[in-house]
């Protein structure tokens, strides 16, 4: 986001003087409206450049189009099919495939709290677009969006995000049932029906930003995910890394372990492996100090493991491979992989696709 100034999407906001420049947005979003206007019945090549919708179908890893091409998207659907409210529709009908790497992560976390949490760590994976703020006031939830530009947000961009971040707790969480109450920074609709259907709480509209609210005790709901496969490939990561250790000491390999579950999720300090093996710090360090071994050393090997096993896949982009080994930043993990190898990843991964 860069020096951007942060504010909230809020109505007093001075209106835009053109498209955001340097905004980006994660291609796999674009995908998403493209899916919704073909469950619609609607080809999106008839409504944009057909050569430029397959080139969004085609957008693979962390590929990203200009936030204003994508705010354009959403207006020249909501002219042709006349429907103002596409874009919070768009956004309820979002899938998981639609998040990318961010999806899997997100359906492994333990509840909707941990969801939020790991939402705000890697929402860098779907551009620059803010980041959702939780904020919990007593019994009441405030999850609202910042904007990171010094201009009026697009409605289109609330409706969208808010339309998605509803519908996915509902649908991490198996609860159909919960509601939530709408706070939004543009004038009311002609039709608020959408708005009932998608929050079923209480709508304001015209407010000074555009913000969910809901029971606190939401966010302790555990996430009920179906995803066989996202088990089973971090099942497959961890005895992989385990085949690799043969010789090592037990508690090594059960921190190396431990370690490699917790990589995706962010979980890497020292006190949260320690209650990943459901031991205390100072025990943790005391065992590795009688091993002659360190914490460091050891995450440097399993991410090192880890990111080896990620670099062969070319779906997966170098910035998202940083964010699954744990890192906020590529160029920390770029620094990190070429003192590990004296290559960088980049260097790796071409060395090490398969001949053809």
């Amino acid at each position: 986001m860069g020096n951007h100034a942060t504010v909230q999407l809020s109505k007093d906001t001075p209106p835009p003087g053109g498209p955001h420049p340097g905004g980006l947005i994660a291609a796999l979003y674009a995908r998403g409206l493209l899916d919704h206007l073909r469950s619609r019945g609607v080809d999106p090549a008839d409504l944009y450049p057909a050569a430029r919708v397959v080139e969004l179908e085609q957008a693979r890893g962390h590929a990203e189009i200009p936030l204003h091409e994508w705010t354009a998207m959403f207006e020249t659907a909501t002219a042709a099919l006349d429907d103002p409210e596409l874009p919070l529709k768009a956004g309820a009908g979002l899938r998981m495939r639609h998040l990318g790497v961010l999806g899997p992560v997100l359906m492994n976390c333990r509840n909707l709290a941990e969801v939020q949490r790991q939402l705000a760590r890697y929402i860098r994976l779907l551009g620059q677009i803010g980041e959702p703020v939780l904020t919990v006031d007593g019994a009441q939830a405030h999850l609202l969006w910042s904007w990171p530009y010094a201009t009026r947000p697009h409605a289109a961009v609330a409706q969208f995000m808010m339309g998605a971040r509803a519908m996915f707790m509902r649908w991490l969480s198996n609860r159909p049932d919960l509601r939530y109450d709408g706070c939004f920074h543009f004038a009311a609709p002609r039709d608020i029906e959408p708005y009932r259907q998608v929050f079923g709480g209480r709508l304001r509209f015209d407010q000074d930003h555009s913000e969910m609210l809901f029971p606190a005790s939401y966010l302790e709901l555990p996430v009920v995910s179906a995803d066989e496969d996202l088990r089973a490939q971090v099942e497959a990561q961890a005895q992989a890394v385990l085949r690799q250790l043969s010789g090592e000491p037990d508690f090594v390999r059960m921190l190396k372990t431990a370690l490699t579950r917790n990589l995706a999720r962010g979980q890497v300090a020292l006190h949260e492996a320690a209650t990943a093996l459901d031991i205390s710090t100072r025990t943790l360090q005391r065992r590795l100090g009688e091993l002659d071994r360190s914490f460091q050393g050891i995450l440097d090997e399993v991410r090192l493991a880890s990111a080896e096993t990620y670099l062969r896949n070319t779906d997966t982009s170098l910035t998202q491979i940083a964010f699954l080994l744990g890192y906020s930043e590529q160029s920390s993990f770029h620094n990190a992989f070429k003192r590990w190898t004296q290559q960088s990843p980049g260097a790796w991964r071409r060395q090490h696709l398969p001949r053809r």
